[in-house]
């Protein structure tokens, strides 16, 4: 079998490659490797799903540049693995570094700290989707081991750096991101080289499945996080939502980007900024699975968030808003709660709040689950130092976790 790789080498067919049992189809476009890609992902995972993949395709993020890769055992598919491209300037992407802290220590390290995020620029291969908290990735047949599963990740890896060696691209980094501790692997020979790390944990809230409505949930929920709900709930009732299709996206377009843009540069590492055309594409692409709503007060768009209804679970998506405005009606935190009331409508077993904001997601009931990554040097000399630089240069934030919810 031979696949069309246009990024690769243009009207050449590169034959698929074979690494003992296993082979490997890899392409630079969604249209090479769809009928495949489609009986693995077929759902199983709208993150997953030629739909959405095509809309980072199509309208990529800030310099991603997406691989698909196939991996077949003799002539069955069992697994996909889905790989982004992208140049890290650390200046740039990284707006605060290392821990909060005023001890002496801290102020001897900064000036260090300061030196290598202002000359640190790496070519970074991603295996998983920056767009998106979890192991988006890595999907393989049930039966297939997590050992397996990442030694085929690094032998797709060599597969494709090989590729892009030909095109005069040189990985400098290579990341596997987003792991649960379930899904690790137990052979520690399979992630030989990398160095395993941790940033902020995915919270993840559950649905009791005896809620039939909102005043259900918040039933459940202490006095003291009922009483808030409510306040918080009616700071926001001159305010105005409305679900936009995709044609009034369009009309909104630049309004939606600012705002998006608002919440983007106030993060501590931000890896992209999302296409100004992004989020019409993925309504167009995903139809009713999607909800883009938007805040008014009068006629003046303030406010939007967006979630993914994939299978049983509701995932929370981009969002934006006027920082003024959410301190004034607690916009943020009315959204946690649309989000609830959504989840409960859809019969969702859980809604995904992804990172980020951790402690006020505990508010609303969401709980904590740490997530792991990997990451390698490609050459041997650089990467003894890797877990030295992560340390200095990675985001600390501590945070409380609270318990909403009733015993």
């Amino acid at each position: 079998m031979t696949t069309i790789t246009k990024g690769f080498c243009k009207n050449t067919a590169i034959p698929e490659q074979a690494d003992g049992r296993y082979s490997f189809l890899i392409s630079d476009t969604m249209t090479d490797v769809e009928p495949s890609w489609s009986i693995i992902s077929e759902a199983k995972d709208i993150f997953f799903s030629p739909a959405f993949l095509y809309c980072i395709e199509k309208c990529p993020a800030s310099g991603i540049k997406p691989y698909y890769c196939i991996v077949k055992d003799g002539h069955k598919t069992i697994g996909l693995i889905y790989f982004q491209k992208k140049y890290v300037k650390l200046k740039e992407n990284l707006r605060k570094a290392g821990p909060e802290s005023d001890d002496i220590l801290n102020k001897i390290i900064s000036p260090l700290r300061n030196i290598l995020v202002n000359s640190l620029e790496f070519q970074t291969l991603v295996c998983g989707n920056l767009l998106l908290t979890g192991k988006y990735g890595i999907l393989f047949d049930q039966e297939i081991s997590n050992d397996t599963q990442i030694y085929l990740v690094a032998k797709a890896t060599e597969k494709l750096n090989l590729q892009l060696v030909k095109t005069n691209i040189h990985t400098d980094l290579i990341l596997i991101k987003d792991l649960f501790k379930d899904q690790l692997p137990m052979d520690p020979t399979t992630t030989q080289g990398y160095t395993q790390f941790s940033v902020q944990p995915k919270m993840i809230l559950y649905l009791n499945p005896e809620w039939r409505n909102f005043d259900d949930y918040m039933e459940a929920l202490k006095s003291k996080y009922r009483v808030r709900a409510r306040k918080a709930l009616q700071k926001s009732t001159e305010l105005i939502k409305k679900e936009l299709t995709v044609d009034e996206i369009i009309i909104h377009r630049d309004i939606i980007h600012a705002l998006y843009k608002n919440i983007s540069d106030q993060a501590g590492f931000n890896a992209f900024v999302l296409h100004p055309q992004y989020f019409e594409n993925l309504k167009a692409s995903l139809g009713d699975k999607i909800k883009f709503v938007t805040w008014w007060k009068q006629d003046t768009m303030i406010a939007f968030h967006t979630s993914i209804q994939n299978l049983d679970v509701l995932d929370a998506h981009f969002l934006g808003y006027d920082p003024d405005m959410n301190e004034e009606y607690q916009i943020y935190l009315n959204m946690l709660y649309d989000l609830i009331k959504d989840g409960i409508h859809s019969r969702s077993k859980i809604v995904d709040m992804s990172r980020t904001a951790v402690e006020i997601k505990s508010t609303v009931g969401a709980v904590p689950h740490p997530m792991f990554l990997y990451l390698k040097h490609t050459k041997p000399v650089i990467n003894k130092a890797v877990s030295t630089v992560l340390n200095l240069v990675k985001p600390e934030k501590e945070f409380i976790i609270r318990s909403p919810f009733r015993e």
